[in-house]
């Protein structure tokens, strides 16, 4: 199971930006939309995927803390987006994320539903293969911890982004390669 989750988190989390950087001609912020799209639907799940814990005693301000750690990385990734591309327009960005299109339809239109949809079957799985409730509740807590990892990291690159002049580049391979080393702390403690 652990092999499962970690390739499929690189997968569909890194190799997807990974592709669209190499071969379509995605920015930084392009992906940094793609993986803060991911995080809000998955922190928007959060409060089931803890329902569904019931013999499990959460730390106090749990749930707050985890949507608070997903604010201050949208936040953070907005400044460095800012402080690093100069100029962005953070609404014509964003806009041209949701209606870039590959295939013929709207990536707004497929995306967002998908990455919805992948949560509902992410949960399902889980109750479906009788993932132990102290399991994901492990996965959950890794999964704080690297957010709070990522949050000193985009602070750093923020600091050294003020100093000196990063390249978009090193960007979205700092981002990318963050993307692929995530999957094995979080799933670490999987069987």
């Amino acid at each position: 199971m652990k092999k499962v989750e970690i390739i499929s988190a690189i997968l569909g989390d890194a190799m997807l930006p990974l592709v669209g950087f190499l071969f379509w001609d995605w920015g930084f912020y392009f992906i940094a939309l793609f993986f803060l799209f991911d995080l809000v639907i998955r922190t928007l799940f959060l409060n089931k995927k803890l329902a569904l814990l019931p013999s499990i005693i959460f730390p106090k301000g749990f749930f707050v803390k985890s949507v608070a750690l997903a604010g201050l990385e949208i936040a953070l990734l907005h400044f460095l987006s800012y402080v690093s591309l100069k100029p962005i327009i953070f609404t014509d960005e964003i806009w041209a994320f949701l209606s870039y299109q590959e295939l013929g339809i709207a990536q707004g239109f497929l995306l967002l539903p998908l990455l919805f949809f992948n949560e509902v079957i992410r949960l399902r799985n889980e109750k479906k293969v009788g993932t132990p409730q102290n399991v994901r509740f492990e996965i959950l807590k890794n999964s704080q911890l690297v957010g709070l990892v990522r949050i000193v990291f985009w602070s750093i690159l923020i600091f050294g982004s003020c100093l000196f002049s990063v390249s978009e580049t090193a960007l979205v391979v700092l981002l990318i390669l963050m993307l692929f080393v995530q999957p094995f702390w979080i799933y670490r403690n999987m069987a």
